[in-house]
């Protein structure tokens, strides 16, 4: 299983007020899961890890973890960091938009 220090690309990923990593659509479940798969974790290492720090909608726990969709998933099809890191910062802009409307 990964380190603390191979999680270094964590800092910059969404989190909400009760600083749980933000996992509410299937894209971003894969692109998290298969981050942590690239940085060492096993796919129930994985698991665990999203379980405990995560908040996910209710569709993406029943399709990727209830029905075990998460083991098909493979390190190697990582999202290029370019790509993560635009996908988080637009992520992270929708949720203070949406904290600065509360």
């Amino acid at each position: 299983m990964g380190t603390e220090d191979d999680l270094e690309f964590l800092k910059v990923f969404p989190k909400n007020a009760n600083d749980m990593y933000v996992v509410y659509d299937r894209f971003t479940f894969d692109d998290l899961f298969r981050s942590l798969l690239a940085n060492g974790y096993y796919h129930e290492d994985a698991m665990y890890f999203m379980l405990a720090n995560c908040s996910m909608s209710a569709i993406v726990f029943q399709e990727r973890l209830h029905n075990r969709k998460y083991r098909k998933l493979k390190a190697e099809d990582t999202l290029p960091s370019n790509e993560a890191d635009w996908k988080r910062k637009v992520i992270n802009d929708f949720i203070e938009v949406a904290r600065a409307c509360d």
